[in-house]
C-alpha cells in the first residue's frame, strides 16, 4: 500500500512505482468515486475516442488493411460526399 499527501490546491502525486506499473502520464484524467466514510476510489477515465480508435485499429489489423490506404480512401470518400452535397465549390467561388 502506498501513502500520498495532498498539497496545495488538492494536488496529490502518485508514487513512481504505480505510475510506471500502470503507464500513467502527466495529464491523465481520473474519475473519483466517493465510497463514503472518507474512502475514495480513483479510476482512470477512459475517453470514448480512445475506445473507438482501439476498435478501429483492431479491425484494420484483422482485415489486414493498410492504414495509409484506408486514410486515402476516407479522403476520397469525403471529397465525393462534399461534391454531392455542395457541388463544385471551386466554380461557386468565381
Amino acid at each position: 500500500m502506498a501513502t500520498v499527501q495532498m498539497r496545495g490546491k488538492g494536488t496529490i502525486t502518485f508514487p513512481a512505482k504505480l505510475r510506471s506499473k500502470y503507464k500513467l502520464e502527466e495529464g491523465e484524467v481520473f474519475t473519483i468515486i466517493d465510497l463514503g466514510g472518507g474512502s475514495f476510489l480513483l479510476k482512470p477515465k477512459v475517453l470514448e475516442v480512445d475506445v473507438l480508435s482501439r476498435r478501429i485499429a483492431k479491425r484494420l489489423q484483422e482485415e489486414n488493411i493498410d492504414i495509409d490506404n484506408w486514410l486515402d480512401t476516407l479522403r476520397d470518400e469525403r471529397k465525393k460526399l462534399v461534391k454531392e452535397k455542395y457541388g463544385n465549390l471551386k466554380s461557386a467561388k468565381k
